[in-house]
C-alpha cells in the first residue's frame, strides 16, 4: 500500500497569547514514525490574507491525501473536532496583522458552509480508546480556525484534488494557564502528552479509513 501524504498545519502564536500548543504538536508528529504516511509540517501566520495563498500553494506543492490543520480553542476543555466550516470571517478581535473583518465570506463565490471530510466521528473514537478527552464539535467558529478549515475544503474542490480535509481544536497547556494572567488562569488545559495522542490517533485513523462510522455523537 502506498503511503498517504498528510499535511498538518498549526498556528503560530496569538498576539493576545504568549503561545500556541499546536507548534509543539507539529514538533512532536515530526518525531513520531506513523506507518504509511509521509508527514509535511506547516506553521500558519495568524494573519488572515496569507491563508489562501499559503493553502493554495501547499495542495499544488504536496497534493496531500490529507489535510489536518490544528488550533488553539483557549477555554475548551477537550480536544474538538470540527464538522463544519461556514463561509465567514466575522472576528471578535484583530488578527496578529491588525486585520479584523466582519461578515465578510472567505470566498466570495462559496457555498455557506463545508462539511469536514475527515472520518470525524471514527478519530474522536480513536481518541477516546487513547484516553483522550474528545468530542465532535459543530462549528468552527468566525475566525482563523474557521476560514483555514473553509479554505482547505474550498481550494480542494475548485482543484478537484482527492485530499479530504479538516480541523481540530485543542486546549491551552497546563504551563500557559499557570503562567497567565486573570481571567486565563483559570481555563481549563491539557497535556502535550494526551494533545499528542489525540494528534497520533487522528493521522493514523484518517490515514487507515476512507469512511466515517455510523454512531450517535457522544454530545452537542
Amino acid at each position: 500500500m502506498a503511503a498517504k501524504r498528510v499535511v498538518l498545519t498549526g498556528y503560530e502564536p496569538w498576539s493576545h497569547a504568549s503561545e500556541n500548543p499546536t507548534l509543539d504538536l507539529l514538533d512532536r508528529a515530526r518525531e513520531r514514525n506513523y506507518p504509511d504516511v509521509e508527514l509535511i509540517t506547516l506553521r500558519v501566520p495568524v494573519e488572515s490574507e496569507r491563508i489562501a495563498p499559503l493553502v493554495d500553494e501547499a495542495l499544488d506543492t504536496h497534493r496531500p491525501d490529507i489535510w489536518i490543520s490544528l488550533g488553539l480553542y483557549p477555554s475548551s476543555p477537550v480536544v474538538s473536532v470540527e464538522r463544519t466550516a461556514a463561509n465567514v470571517k466575522d472576528f471578535p478581535v484583530p488578527d496578529n496583522a491588525n486585520a479584523q473583518p466582519v461578515d465578510e465570506p472567505v470566498f466570495a463565490d462559496g457555498p455557506f458552509a463545508y462539511r469536514s471530510t475527515l472520518p470525524i466521528k471514527a478519530m474522536v473514537v480513536a481518541m477516546n480508546e487513547r484516553g483522550v478527552p474528545a468530542k465532535i464539535s459543530n462549528t468552527a467558529s468566525t475566525y482563523l480556525c474557521n476560514q483555514i478549515m473553509y479554505t482547505a475544503l474550498h481550494l480542494v474542490q475548485e482543484k478537484e484534488l482527492p485530499t479530504r480535509a479538516g480541523f481540530i481544536h485543542v486546549p491551552c497547556s497546563p504551563g500557559y494557564v499557570a503562567r497567565a494572567a486573570y481571567p486565563e488562569h483559570e481555563f481549563p488545559s491539557m497535556s502535550l502528552d494526551v494533545m499528542t495522542d489525540a494528534v497520533d490517533a487522528a493521522i493514523v485513523t484518517a490515514a487507515g479509513r476512507e469512511d466515517d462510522i455510523e454512531a450517535a455523537p457522544r454530545g452537542y
